[in-house]
């Protein structure tokens, strides 16, 4: 009995020691230590312990590069009688420009002790400069940024136009990072939603050319502004190698069965100078507008009774950022009541240049009798093509008033016409007792307090729909949210009529549409800015399903890849895209 306790008090600390002597490695590894933008590395964390690995998160700062991932992969291995668990954890990195960079070190807790890996420096070299003229060794796809102005005015628009170039054909192409404009007001002109490409010539090479988003920006103030890149993630043919037989010349365009690589392609950083505008010569009405605009000013009607109101249209359209035109000083006269003005607005884009209308309506009531002259109205906007201010006028405008206050008998804000025609609504009732039927008394009247009941309650309906109204237009978000499903529902019913008629990149764009606007719209998010990658980030932190997410990535990768591929499917898949669509939304609807 003694011998057997001490056996098993020997075993038990040499288990003991074997726990405390469990040993964690903790590495880190790159693919290659020198690449280029466009070219992915790939940072492998390897944790090695002698026990179970449970949910291990490392902490890094990698603010020089794009992330994405990582990819997960566990493995135990039994060596005698010894036995390892590890972690690889794979994370695809693009460098946001060139330079030398210092990944590391890594850092990781486990069981209140910190480990760290060796710190890895890796060089990124960048191609030459492509200038709008091109070049003779521009890369074969490439994402090209151009602006209309290198320099402007405060205020004038510059158009800036991001277009992928390429002389292969890519698949699964996707916004990756959208630019950001500091210094600038801007108005998005076009996104692109499908590859819709044309030819260009370029350095004496023709390539396909496909915009992916121009954008209307207006400097707000003067100095140097950066106009952030555009970067888009997609996957290209593999090169062969030369001894590559004929299966592999078959198969080398085929995106099933040839070989690809993901890449990351960015636009290069445009500088936009941005010039003050001039104080000399600036006139005491300007505002800040700054385009090409037009003034047109008329009142109807011109001759009233004293106390009628005469409505005044005065209307600014043009070109330029409309929300710089403000409403223009109106001088009225003596005996000339005037109101702030009701302001409509229209803008429209026309040849890829931003305008549109303002309309502002004034109330103008004269409280005497005679003529009164409004004083002609003044309009000042900056001309940036002829850099010079520019003056518009109206021509004063006379209004003839008949009557005066004690005749017209205003009282309580109502003229004499409006005090007759109240009169004439007014009809004498007969006090004849006798014509009169008996009748019941209302309030024995079923009906009377079934009436009675149901107005409270529709008072309270009133409240909720106007408290519902008030919301819609006061927070964005909550607008938003309540009508994500209406929209996704729109986008499928379009679908549902591209479902037979229409071609393979129609349905799909509007499956694709209505997923991520959906998505977009329950979180009050931007839509132009959603990926694959982004939403499945979004939704795990609702803790979304990850079977919903799987489901959600993967029809979103479908339709990508729909969208793209030179070739189209059957309608058999449509249609199961279309009823997955719809079951996504749904789920969706649930959780978010």
């Amino acid at each position: 009995m003694k011998a057997r306790l001490t056996i098993s008090l020997v075993l038990w600390v040499l288990a003991a020691s074997r726990v405390a002597a469990a040993a964690i490695q903790f590495e880190a590894s790159v693919d290659r230590t020198r690449a280029s933008q466009s070219e992915p590395i790939r940072l492998t964390l390897r944790i090695t312990s002698d026990e179970q690995l449970g949910q291990v998160t490392p902490a890094f700062d990698l603010k020089d590069f794009h992330v994405e991932g990582p990819a997960t992969s566990t493995r135990m291995e039994m060596r005698n009688t010894d036995i390892t668990f590890s972690r690889e954890l794979t994370y695809v990195l693009y460098a946001k420009k060139a330079g030398t960079f210092t990944i590391g070190p890594m850092q990781l807790e486990m069981d209140g002790k910190r480990y760290q890996t060796k710190p890895i420096t890796v060089e990124i070299v960048q191609g030459a400069s492509r200038s709008q003229a091109g070049q003779a060794d521009d890369p074969p796809i490439f994402v090209l940024a151009r602006a209309d102005h290198e320099r402007a005015y405060v205020g004038q628009q510059v158009t800036v136009s991001y277009d992928l170039f390429y002389r292969i054909q890519p698949h699964n192409v996707s916004f990756n990072k959208l630019p950001t404009f500091v210094g600038f007001w801007t108005e998005d002109l076009f996104i692109a939603q499908q590859l819709d490409s044309h030819q260009e010539v370029r350095g004496g090479v023709s390539f396909n050319v496909a915009p992916l988003r121009r954008v209307a920006l207006f400097p707000t103030s003067a100095g140097t502004h950066a106009v952030g890149t555009l970067a888009v993630s997609c996957d290209i043919p593999q090169q062969r190698s030369r001894r590559g037989g004929v299966l592999d010349d078959f198969f080398a365009g085929d995106p099933f069965f040839g070989r690809s690589r993901s890449v990351l392609l960015q636009s290069e950083e445009l500088q936009i100078e941005v010039l003050p505008l001039p104080e000399q010569g600036r006139p005491a009405e300007f505002t800040g507008a700054v385009g090409r605009f037009q003034l047109s000013v008329e009142a109807q009607p011109t001759q009233v009774a004293v106390g009628d109101p005469v409505t005044l249209r005065v209307l600014v359209e043009g070109e330029g950022n409309m929300a710089a035109v403000q409403p223009l000083q109106v001088d009225a006269a003596a005996g000339v009541k005037l109101y702030d003005p009701k302001v409509e607005e229209e803008e429209r884009i026309t040849n890829g240049v931003y305008g549109g209308r303002r309309l502002f309506e004034y109330i103008v009531i004269p409280e005497q009798g005679g003529t009164l002259n409004i004083p002609p109205l003044r309009f000042t906007y900056f001309d940036p093509h002829q850099a010079r201010y520019e003056l518009l006028e109206s021509a004063p405008i006379a209004i003839h008033s008949e009557g005066s206050v004690e005749e017209e008998g205003v009282s309580y804000g109502l003229s004499r016409r409006d005090i007759e025609a109240v009169g004439e609504d007014i009809r004498y009732i007969k006090p004849d007792a006798e014509v009169l039927g008996a009748g019941s008394m209302l309030y024995s009247s079923y009906w009377f307090w079934t009436l009675q009941g149901a107005l409270p309650l529709a008072f309270f309906a009133l409240l909720v729909w106007q408290r519902h109204q008030r919301r819609l237009q006061g927070d964005v978000a909550y607008a938003r949210q309540r009508r994500a499903k209406g929209e996704a529902g729109r986008r499928l019913s379009r679908a549902d009529a591209l479902l037979e008629a229409g071609t393979e990149a129609e349905f799909y764009g509007e499956v694709r549409a209505a997923l991520l606007e959906f998505v977009a719209d329950r979180l009050n998010l931007a839509a132009a800015g959603l990926t694959i990658e982004v939403c499945a980030e979004v939704l795990t932190a609702r803790q979304v399903e990850d079977e919903t997410i799987a489901r959600l990535r993967d029809l979103l990768t479908r339709c990508d890849f729909a969208r793209f591929a030179p070739a189209g499917g059957p309608p058999t898949d449509r249609a199961a895209a279309r009823r997955l669509a719809g079951e996504v939304i749904a789920g969706l609807e649930k959780r978010i």
